[in-house]
């Protein structure tokens, strides 16, 4: 049975959360960073040559400290960046991590509003799962319209299909509630199709976290989506 949520209370404890958790979080994510440029460059592999002559446009959802992918693309000069995070101490962290040059964006990535056909690429690591599901859904469909023609969506969603799920102290915050959704691989593959993109990679990943002192495996979802 679904439970109904407020989606606005959603937010706004996962902001507390990450906002209480900023600078641990990031330390917490240093064993994903070699995945997570592995896939980024996967991404810029594919996207270059379509973008060799002109600076490629890239929007990041869910940027948190900008360490090591927002980072990483800010160091090559035919990127603009673009990126956002929910949270406000995750942004004043990047402002210290990143160049002048990045642009980015504190809030809900649900209210982020930008022209058709304004990206060549979209990445969101760690951040659409964040969402209710109905909005992964919302924010796809979005992306599609803010790439342009050919452009690349990379993602990571939940390998298992879940309505709602809650933490009141994840990695030891004191505020806020972390929340998590997933539609499963198979559905969210179906949905990717549905919404208009044409899969190129679409992988289970399984990370061995610590949360609190026990070991936990949790699966991922990774994939490499084109609008065509």
């Amino acid at each position: 049975m679904t439970t109904t949520i407020d989606n606005h209370r959603v937010k706004e404890d996962v902001k507390k959360a990450y906002d209480d958790i900023a600078n641990k979080y990031l330390t917490w994510t240093e064993p994903t960073h070699k995945l997570r440029l592995t896939y980024l460059n996967t991404l810029l592999q594919n996207l270059e040559p379509a973008t060799k002559a002109t600076q490629a446009a890239i929007l990041e959802l869910g940027c948190g400290a900008g360490v090591p992918c927002t980072k990483h693309l800010a160091s090559n000069p035919n990127f603009k960046i673009t990126a956002n995070d929910i949270s406000s101490s995750q942004i004043a962290l990047a402002k210290q991590n990143l160049p002048d040059s990045v642009t980015l964006i504190q809030g809900d990535m649900m209210g982020l509003e930008f022209k058709q056909e304004s990206f060549d690429a979209v990445l969101a690591m760690y951040s659409i799962i964040h969402l209710p599901r109905e909005e992964q859904i919302t924010i796809l469909t979005r992306i599609f319209g803010w790439l342009k023609p050919g452009g690349w969506v990379l993602a990571n969603f939940s390998e298992g299909e879940f309505d709602n799920s809650f933490d009141e102290a994840w990695l030891g915050a004191k505020q806020g509630v972390m929340y998590w959704s997933g539609w499963g691989k198979e559905k969210m593959r179906g949905i990717l199709g549905d919404v208009g993109f044409v899969v190129k990679v679409d992988e289970v990943v399984v990370d061995q976290e610590e949360v609190d002192g026990v070991q936990c495996d949790s699966a991922f979802q990774w994939v490499l989506a084109r609008k065509v």
